[in-house]
């Protein structure tokens, strides 16, 4: 199962958030761009991506 929203950065980034389910039903995580590349540091600001830190509307 794969679920995925969007959050902000601080600096006002967009960033795609997608949560994936493992078999033994354990959640991750990981962060895409606006064009679906996995990134880990926001590429407008260069700060490093955090569920936690990410903003929602």
């Amino acid at each position: 199962m794969v679920y995925s929203t969007v959050g902000y950065c601080a600096c006002g980034f967009q960033v795609w958030i997608e949560y994936l389910v493992s078999s033994d039903r354990t959640w991750t995580y990981r962060f895409f761009d606006d064009e679906h590349r996995e990134i880990d540091r926001c590429p407008q600001c260069g700060r490093r991506l955090s569920e936690d830190l990410l903003e929602s509307l």
